[in-house]
């Protein structure tokens, strides 16, 4: 009994240290900031795969508009497009954006909005209640090899995104 339960223990320490070194990101530090917007490491790194060499990148391509992506080893593997909008989404942007996605589906937020979130990608707005606009509009791609095209996937996305859409909303003055 008592070989057991050191066999069991030391097969629980080898799982949890081989856990944590794939959480780790290799090679990578995980950036606590996204588009300029605080975000938990423990949200983001999730979505990262290994690598050397992460890059952000962020682009206004018009007034109302903020494009943030993420590059590892010169790959995309996260892009934000930010978008202030004043009415709320037509029902054909949300059943476009359900055909969209894989494992994709309308998904109750912690925030005011409504999203549809799948395992590689989503589409959220968040409601003002203050700034420029009445809603934000995010479209999110996620591309590479940590795509998980299974539920799990679309819970660590929607862990970012219960993280990072209150994040920037706030950043952007649209107290949500």
């Amino acid at each position: 009994m008592k070989l057991v339960r050191q066999v069991m223990a030391a097969l629980l320490a080898a799982t949890t240290t081989a856990a944590a070194a794939g959480c780790a990101n290799k090679g990578l530090d995980v950036p606590s900031t996204f588009c300029g917007a605080p975000v938990k490491q423990s949200a983001l790194s999730p979505l990262l795969p290994d690598g050397d060499d992460l890059k952000s990148q962020q682009t206004e391509p018009a007034p109302s508009e903020i494009d943030c992506s993420l590059h590892i080893d010169g790959v995309q593997v996260l892009d934000t497009l930010i978008r202030r909008i004043d009415e709320p989404l037509s029902p054909e942007d949300w059943t476009t954006a359900l055909s969209k996605y894989d494992k994709a589906s309308k998904r109750s937020v912690s925030f005011p909005g409504t999203a549809v979130i799948g395992s590689d990608g989503a589409r959220v707005t968040a409601k003002c209640e203050g700034g420029e606009s009445n809603f934000l509009l995010f479209n999110i791609t996620f591309d590479g090899n940590r795509v998980e095209n299974s539920q799990a996937g679309v819970v660590k996305l929607q862990h970012f995104l219960e993280d990072y859409v209150p994040a920037m909303a706030q950043r952007l003055d649209c107290t949500t």
